[in-house]
């Protein structure tokens, strides 16, 4: 009777210890409070994070009224660090990747002809084509990168003057995001 007794409190501290475990896990898999976002990017730390209808009407806002931009969702995201770097990145979700490239060719045909930013410059890292523009007007910023990956067109503004420093970011970016 006493064996029986300890091997019962044995199983009903296994299965509680178990039961924590997993109460535990599931907590911490929720959805975090920066969404698609990390945390920390490089040296600088998430400000702000935006989705859902917030964040759908600021990026359609950015598209124009364009008939081809079709966008499933949006999220926008600014980082900063304590050396005054800063970015600012928008995501569009297309159903598709294909919609996505889509979305990303309209882009890069437009944006040169705005008289807002210069002409873009194609460069490829780690397997995606990113794009690179300089904004003509200082209040819109000055260094601005965008691509598609998966169903997602990205664009990232970073004022930053650094080259190395700012490519180093988008990589980090394509990688994590």
């Amino acid at each position: 009777m006493r064996k029986n007794k300890s091997e019962l409190y044995l199983i009903l501290f296994i299965i509680a210890v178990v039961a924590g475990t997993v109460l535990l896990y599931t907590q911490m898999q929720e959805k975090s409070n920066s969404g698609i976002f990390p945390e920390k990017l490089g040296d600088m730390n998430l400000a702000l994070y935006r989705d859902g209808d917030a964040a759908m009407a600021e990026v359609k806002q950015l598209h124009g009224n364009s008939p081809i931009v079709e966008i499933e969702n949006a999220y926008i995201a600014n980082y900063r660090s304590t050396t005054d770097s800063k970015a600012k990145f928008w995501v569009s979700e297309s159903k598709n990747s294909e919609d996505a490239a889509s979305l990303l060719a309209a882009m890069n045909s437009r944006v040169g002809k705005t008289g807002v930013f210069s002409d873009s410059t194609p460069m490829s890292i780690d397997g995606i084509t990113v794009y690179f523009v300089k904004g003509l007007r200082p209040e819109l910023g000055l260094y601005h990168y965008f691509y598609a990956k998966d169903n997602r067109v990205f664009w990232i503004q970073i004022d930053n003057p650094d080259e190395a420093y700012r490519l180093g970011i988008v990589k980090e970016s394509i990688k994590r995001i």
